[in-house]
């Protein structure tokens, strides 16, 4: 309630997805942009603004006969089930009007332009947010591989698998998106080289040690307590010891474990010799 709007404002504010789940709201703000893409000539522009966290709850748009609880059911237990944001998106996509691209082909021959904040490592498109602007790079194929992964195929709701059963599982010609421009404005990567900038403005040696760090939490936490242990071993003097040994034997198991792509791990324990 901070940005009231002025009296006879033509914006038009719908608040929904309370505790990043769709509801009725979110759905009502859905169906009114649904329509307003609906309406728009070649002589429009739509000015898309993207935020990936929440924005898949904030447009819902099950295709129908599916209904919004059925779809956020099939999504919650999904994300009890263990999926990642990758594969709830995809499923979303594939059961909704509008993502996985489906406001852009609502908004030609409009010109759209998306802005876009990023909450996804590697800032694919079509899957922040579940790219309502985006073309997607997956088909219902995928979406069936990830249902029979977490065993919810021959579970799921009859208008689910009415919709399911109509889509076709060939793959299409690419559509043509060449009326939409997205631009990531904000993402980790730029957030990290930004705070390395500021941080190296100050004096600070840095070393981003990795952009796409994820998994399971205490996994991760585990990695950068080894990280802080081996810092505090270098300033008291005995990183060179057994103890840094050690330290250095975790995090290099820790880190093949993890996988992480682009790692900056041995780059960091150079650094680290001879701190103190």
């Amino acid at each position: 309630r901070e940005m009231l709007l002025k009296p006879h404002s033509k914006i038009q504010v719908i608040e929904g997805a309370k505790n990043n789940l769709p509801d009725r709201e979110a759905l009502k703000g859905a169906v009114a942009i649904q329509e307003l893409a609906e309406g728009l000539t070649a002589d429009d522009l739509l000015l898309v603004l993207i935020s990936g966290r929440g924005g898949s709850a904030l447009l819902p748009a099950p295709i129908p006969p599916i209904l919004l609880e059925e779809k956020e059911k099939l999504t919650k237990t999904l994300a009890s089930r263990g999926a990642a944001i990758q594969e709830l998106n995809i499923v979303r996509k594939t059961l909704s009007l509008l993502k996985g691209g489906g406001l852009a082909r609502l908004a030609y021959p409009a010109q759209v332009v998306s802005l876009i904040l990023s909450d996804v490592i590697g800032d694919p498109l079509d899957i922040i947010a579940s790219g309502p602007t985006a073309a997607s790079s997956h088909n219902i194929q995928d979406c069936l591989q990830i249902l029979t992964k977490y065993n919810l195929l021959h579970s799921l709701p009859k208008s689910v698998e009415t919709v399911l059963s109509h889509s076709s599982t060939k793959p299409t010609a690419p559509e043509d998106y060449s009326h939409v421009y997205n631009i990531i404005i904000g993402s980790n990567a730029l957030a990290l080289d930004e705070a390395k900038r500021r941080a190296e403005g100050l004096g600070y040696a840095t070393l981003i040690l990795s952009a796409a760090i994820c998994g399971e939490v205490g996994h991760i936490a585990a990695l950068y307590c080894q990280l802080v242990r081996l810092g505090c071993l270098g300033l008291t003097g005995l990183g060179e010891g057994p103890q840094g040994d050690e330290v250095r034997g975790n995090l290099l198991q820790l880190a093949a474990e993890l996988d992480i792509p682009g790692l900056n791990l041995a780059e960091f324990l150079q650094a680290m010799r001879g701190l103190g």
